[in-house]
């Protein structure tokens, strides 16, 4: 049985978050979601060009995707060590581990205050991991103390809302809806808190690290993968619009779900929903 970290700290409302009934709709929907993101992960996996031998520590790593991916890359004599807060999907990812090329360990704790090993990682990874920080200087520092001398960093972030309309598309459509709902702020922790680039330089700067560099990427996310109702059901269930929906009136629902409909399907290339998308491509080195 997987014991699940305790709900406490500067990131307790994440831990209850992830390891609630968010969690487990990313373990069901675990292998679209990896093909759905896995352009995004090539491009991470680039920055970070994983070598074999290689020790890697992957921060987020949810239902383990990328951390098979970066175990196929540092084979053979590496190691990967995939942590995340979220017990169910990890457990999840322990299932996937059998296939692994080289040793895997999971670990369930918050990579903001969990006590990492000293200087004993070649490359620390991340594909959409790092933003829900509530002290994200401070969890930076732990990732740059991790490292050996030389070590890298490379993961993948999102740039500003009004860059992703696959995300402010259906929820600008749901919003009016759902008036009480607040949604995530400026630099709060969350899927845009690494939008800025001055914010995210400051970060890791202040972490320690040197030459940083963020590379903008223009792209498209694909959303689903069948006809729209069954992509617009996904996006309610794990998009940006399934927070607005838990906490919405009831009686509210149908009209959302209709709203959000209208507002994509023009979107629906026949077989998933697809707009565009905006992220950074993030590496640094310890220094």
């Amino acid at each position: 049985m997987n014991q699940v970290i305790a709900a406490d700290g500067p990131n307790r409302d994440q831990i209850e978050f992830w390891n609630g009934e968010a969690a487990s709709k990313w373990v069901d929907f675990n292998a679209l979601l990896d093909r759905m993101l896995e352009p995004f992960s090539d491009l991470a996996m680039s920055r970070a060009d994983p070598a074999p031998g290689e020790h890697v520590l992957d921060i987020g790593c949810g239902c383990g995707g990328t951390t098979l991916d970066l175990a196929r890359a540092v084979a053979p004599g590496g190691a990967v060590a995939g942590l995340d807060i979220s017990a169910p999907m990890l457990a999840r990812a322990r299932e996937r581990a059998d296939s692994a090329a080289v040793p895997v360990q999971f670990i369930n704790a918050d990579a903001e205050t969990h006590a990492l090993p000293a200087a004993s990682f070649d490359l620390i990874f991340s594909r959409f991991g790092v933003m829900f920080f509530a002290n994200p200087k401070s969890a930076f520092a732990n990732f740059h103390g991790a490292l050996k001398p030389g070590g890298r960093l490379a993961f993948v972030c999102w740039r500003a809302a009004d860059l992703n309309p696959w995300v402010t598309i259906p929820f600008e459509a749901a919003r009016p809806l759902s008036p009480e709902f607040e949604p995530v702020k400026g630099d709060d922790p969350g899927q845009f808190a690494f939008a800025r680039q001055e914010r995210v330089e400051d970060i890791l700067i202040d972490a320690g690290f040197k030459d940083i560099r963020l590379e903008p990427h223009d792209t498209t996310q694909a959303v689903g993968d069948g006809d729209l109702d069954s992509c617009v059901e996904l996006m309610l269930k794990l998009g940006p619009v399934s927070r607005l929906l838990r906490e919405a009136d009831q009686d509210a629902v149908p009209a959302i779900r209709q709203a959000v409909r209208a507002a994509v399907a023009p979107y629906h290339t026949g077989r998933c929903i697809e707009m565009a998308a905006a992220v950074w491509i993030v590496g640094a080195r310890r220094s």
